[in-house]
């Protein structure tokens, strides 16, 4: 069934070039899980990083931010002209999808606080502990695991957000304000040899110990990638 849903993608990063030919950019991950989940879904991709943005919101139906390299509070301008957007977008009750840096930037746009976690870099596979649900989602599962690979966190939620799950490295890992945002630090867009890979290029930033956890938790291709995305579709869906 046609679902006539239009997402934007504000695309905040790409995959590094040695990794583009086997990977493919970070838009096409996004094309990949939406394919499997819902082929009807189209995507328009706005590259914020160079200041393409809508003219004007309703050109979509909902709008997702990506993950980044770079950390929130980095002084650079399309990090500021993004948060500005995002106080738009909340403004305006849009859609509106936080992922890794996303999730990060919505919180920090949104009087929240980011910051480097005090035990380095949180990788591989994660499970969470849920202390609520979205509540569109149908059958939620309280057991989904997905790949995490960042060094920054979320340590102070929006005042009107509501924590949705954590687990012992990760105390933001989901939240949501009201029913217009969805926020999440893992990766449901992110392959398993994707982000092995990944890891694989910080090998000497991470250290063996970290990235032989890392790599044992992705060997075992077990991310509910899949499943995430549809509680994604169910989200944009809602309206």
């Amino acid at each position: 069934m046609d679902s006539n849903l239009t997402i934007g993608i504000l695309l905040t990063d790409h995959v590094v070039p040695k990794l583009i030919e086997k990977h493919g950019d970070q838009d096409e991950f996004y094309e990949y899980i939406f394919n499997e989940v819902d082929p009807s879904i189209k995507l328009k991709v706005y590259d914020v990083v160079i200041d393409e943005y809508p003219n004007n919101i309703d050109e979509c139906d909902g709008y997702i931010i990506t993950g980044s390299k770079l950390s929130t509070y980095d002084d650079v301008d399309w990090i500021k002209t993004l948060e500005d957007y995002i106080r738009m977008l909340d403004a305006s009750k849009k859609n509106l999808l936080g992922v890794c840096f996303g999730h990060q930037l919505i919180a920090q746009a949104l009087g929240g606080k980011v910051e480097k976690a005090k035990i380095g870099w949180t990788l591989g596979i994660q499970p969470y502990n849920f202390l609520s649900s979205f509540p569109w989602v149908n059958n939620h599962n309280e057991s989904v695991r997905l790949i995490h690979s960042h060094q920054d966190q979320v340590t102070k939620l929006p005042v009107n957000a509501e924590l949705i799950a954590k687990n012992d490295r990760v105390p933001v890992a989901m939240f949501r304000v009201g029913d217009h945002i969805m926020s999440m630090q893992g990766h449901p867009e992110f392959s398993e040899d994707y982000a092995h890979d990944v890891a694989n290029l910080r090998k000497e930033i991470l250290g063996e110990k970290v990235f032989s956890q890392a790599s044992q938790s992705l060997m075992k291709k077990d991310s509910d990638r899949l499943e995430v995305t549809q509680w994604w579709v169910e989200f944009f869906k809602k309206a």
